[in-house]
């Protein structure tokens, strides 16, 4: 424990003096602190720290303005784009080029870890800790890059001149490295010493959850009810902020100071989506204002973020249990097994007792029972409602309503006005391999 506040201080050092350098965010991390096992905890510790206050913001936001969970109560150039969508959204939005930037930055970090953890002596327990960590954050990155991203490189290198992937290639590494990672930690169980760092979070259902997420992106519906089965869903794990130091990475964007973008009426659901009078998650994540948008971007209400980004100090989970609950909804329902999607649908709506209190206390689903779009939908309900802000829209919206086609003209109103972002400008100048941008 002595230590910590020296790490903690060169971590700050590491990560602060490159913050903004975003001419190669391939580069590993700084050398003279991968050497040692203190140096590779101290990245992990900066990883952490970086992603939760710096690259948790635009995964929210920016497809938060994709998808109608936000609305742009401002004309600032960046959220307009984003907002107008189409074929016109261009390649160096700030917006776009952060959340690239800042995913690759933290990919690299976990990587550096894992090239060289095995040089390094150490108790087993906290070699497997930490190994299994970087394979989870590097998971985490890559999963979040495919989410917006046509492709994406599995691997940083160290010229900029990365190899891009396919999204089932990408996803494939992801559930590969979460399955390594639970690998490491059956044989060697995490050290009182290591779990000292990764306070809040419990590593082995971090895990699985994301190996249940992962698989059902990937149609790996078996696997993924299997990975979604065996996690405690009265585990907590969350990315901690004191309010000061750090502060909630949505609370800084969508609540402080007269923020340019707030929550749309109804989670930005439209038609026979829109949420039911009675949900319990209504008050949990909005509070009423008489706020709107500015007309040209829609022109829609607004509402007052609450839920896990009211204040500056609050938590935000790493994962939902309702999520474990929807995905295996979805997983039965792409089986044909609609009893059991149903039944797991409705232990999301008839939720009281949720340990992070998203509890929508409904009554059993009363839909047609038969239909697989119907079901479907009640599905993307729920996940927009009981997941919301959780940097997940964009990808839900284009795997379950895959036959909606975005327009390419500026669209307000519609579900969604991209399928994939373009790459950023930055991106293509620094790395010959970047592919062709997606038409939407």
């Amino acid at each position: 424990m002595k230590n910590i506040f020296k790490l903690l201080l060169l971590t700050v050092l590491v990560f602060s003096s490159c913050e903004e350098d975003f001419l190669n965010v391939n580069q590993p991390a700084e050398d003279q602190v991968l050497t040692s096992k203190s140096g590779l905890i101290t990245v992990a510790v900066g990883m952490t720290s970086h992603f939760t206050t710096s690259t948790l913001s635009p995964i929210v936001e920016i497809q938060g303005l994709s998808t109608r969970e936000l609305g742009n109560l401002l004309t600032y150039v960046t959220p307009g784009e984003l907002v107008a969508g189409g074929s016109g959204l261009p390649n160096d939005n700030a917006g776009i080029t952060r959340l690239w930037n800042r995913l690759l930055r933290d990919k690299g970090a976990a990587e550096s870890i894992l090239k060289n953890v095995d040089a390094i002596e150490m108790d087993p327990g906290t070699k497997s800790g930490l190994k299994a960590y970087a394979k989870f954050f590097k998971a985490m990155t890559l999963g979040y890059l495919i989410q917006n991203f046509e492709s994406a490189p599995i691997d940083n290198n160290s010229d900029g001149n990365a190899s891009f992937s396919s999204r089932s290639d990408v996803l494939a590494e992801c559930i590969n490295l979460l399955t390594s990672a639970n690998e490491d930690i059956n044989a060697n169980p995490i050290s009182d010493e290591f779990l000292v760092y990764i306070q809040g979070m419990d590593l082995p259902n971090m895990i699985n959850a994301y190996l249940g997420r992962y698989n059902l992106f990937a149609g790996n519906y078996d696997a993924a009810i299997a990975a979604a089965n065996s996690v405690d869903l009265n585990s907590m794990s969350a990315w901690i902020y004191d309010g000061a130091t750090n502060k909630n990475a949505v609370f800084v964007f969508a609540v402080e100071n007269a923020p340019d973008t707030k929550p749309q009426d109804n989670f930005g659901l439209t038609g026979s989506l829109i949420p039911e009078a009675n949900d319990g998650r209504i008050d949990f994540y909005l509070s009423p204002s008489d706020e709107v948008e500015v007309p040209e971007f829609g022109g829609h209400g607004v509402e007052n973020l609450k839920g896990f980004f009211e204040f500056g100090n609050q938590s935000i989970p790493v994962y939902l249990p309702g999520e474990m609950l929807l995905i295996k909804a979805e997983a039965y329902a792409m089986k044909s097994d609609f009893d059991n999607a149903i039944a797991n649908i409705n232990l999301v709506r008839e939720k009281d007792n949720d340990i992070f209190g998203v509890n929508a206390n409904l009554e059993p689903w009363a839909g047609d029972i038969n239909d697989k779009d119907a079901i479907m939908d009640e599905i993307f309900r729920n996940r927009s409602i009981e997941l919301f802000m959780s940097g997940l829209r964009l990808e839900d919206s284009r795997r379950i309503h895959s036959d909606f086609v975005p327009s390419q003209q500026e669209d307000y109103l519609s579900e969604r006005n991209r399928n994939f972002y373009p790459y950023p400008a930055e991106e293509r100048f620094n790395n010959t391999n970047t592919p062709d941008d997606p038409s939407i």
